[in-house]
């Protein structure tokens, strides 16, 4: 700290319940970011913030992602800049005998088990009940979607034409540095490399959302550690909303 790690802390009774969900624990988090370091010192307390975007949908990149979402509801928009990092931060657990990894970020957990030692990655994330308060964000099933339906896949060129034959808008985000070029088709091509990737993703999202396009199509991330938070996003995100 300061930095992209929150942590999740037995709470105690002076946290009041509408920052945990009545759960019984509490996440507290040090922002690096200047202008956020600035608002917490001019607050003087600490200040429970939660996402600036409506639930389950694309994290926000930057204030006009912000404005799009919430534009109407909130008095006040304070502009830091672009995030750095893209992602969210990650979510640790101290509120048990082990450390737990409750949602992968920009801090990988090689990184956190080099300075604590071994970590229990992913055992259960699913809720003991279905009314049972979250013990971190983005822990249901479905979150960080876009508006339009996206799928991950391998053989994205064949289902881009399928699609298209049926009059479907679509946005591409491949590796593929010479994409086809075809008609209704939005391609945004993506690096690499795993931090650069991170840090254009829901921009990238956000930005085949505000062309309107009906579906979007990403090629598989490798399953490597390295990738583990974007694969985590990408899958939430493919997650069907039920009817």
């Amino acid at each position: 700290w300061p930095g992209p790690l929150t942590l999740v802390l037995p709470r105690r009774e002076r946290i009041p319940d509408i920052v945990t969900g009545g759960g019984p624990t509490v996440g507290v988090r040090i922002p690096a970011h200047p202008v956020a370091l600035a608002l917490l010192r001019a607050a003087g307390i600490p200040v429970a913030a939660p996402s600036a975007n409506r639930s389950l949908q694309i994290s926000p990149t930057c204030a006009e992602h912000v404005a799009r979402s919430l534009g109407g509801l909130i008095p006040l928009i304070l502009d830091g800049g672009a995030t750095s990092g893209g992602l969210e931060s990650t979510v640790l657990s101290l509120s048990g005998d082990t450390p737990q990894l409750l949602r992968p970020g920009l801090l990988s957990p090689a990184q956190i088990e080099a300075v604590i030692g071994p970590i229990q990655r992913f055992a259960n994330l699913s809720l003991p009940t279905a009314d049972a308060p979250l013990p971190a964000p983005g822990m249901l099933s479905r979150h960080y979607a876009p508006r339009a339906a996206l799928e991950i896949g391998l053989d994205n060129g064949e289902r881009a034409r399928l699609l298209l034959a049926h009059r479907k808008r679509v946005g591409w985000l491949t590796f593929d540095p010479a994409p086809p070029v075809l008609p209704g088709l939005i391609v945004l091509t993506m690096s690499r490399d795993p931090a650069l990737y991170s840090t254009r993703l829901y921009a990238a999202l956000h930005e085949l959302d505000a062309a309107g396009v009906d579906a979007i199509l990403v090629d598989t991330p490798p399953d490597t550690e390295a990738w583990f938070a974007v694969r985590d996003r990408l899958e939430r995100a493919a997650v069907q909303a039920s009817t």
